[in-house]
């Protein structure tokens, strides 16, 4: 089998178990072990070709290039999540940090 048959194959199989009517969880699992890790992270953000939005493109080294398009909305969720996820990193890493006024939910 060549890498083009085993890709097909494996985007066949995704697109299964994406029908599959047990889904995924909605949240990652807290268990790094039964998470896909992504090493040496080759990322690309650009605009989408055919809509208005943004796409966030990450490559993993088995399954290719994958394309997250985000509209405006999601853009400015997914900053304030990741602001969020920052300052709590911060905080369950260096529990010294204090909340101020301007870091208080």
């Amino acid at each position: 089998m060549n890498a083009a048959d085993l890709d097909a194959q494996i985007r066949s199989l995704a697109v299964a178990r994406a029908a599959d009517p047990a889904p995924h969880p909605a949240l990652p699992p807290s268990d790094p072990a039964h998470l896909h890790t992504l090493d040496n992270l080759l990322w690309h953000v650009r605009p989408s070709a055919d809509a208005p939005m943004l796409e966030l493109c990450f490559f993993h080294p088995g399954l290719g290039w994958m394309r997250l398009a985000l509209s405006r909305g999601q853009l400015e969720d997914l900053h304030t999540a990741v602001t969020f996820a920052v300052h709590d990193m911060q905080t369950r890493h260096n529990p010294s940090v204090a909340i101020t006024g301007n870091d208080a939910r």
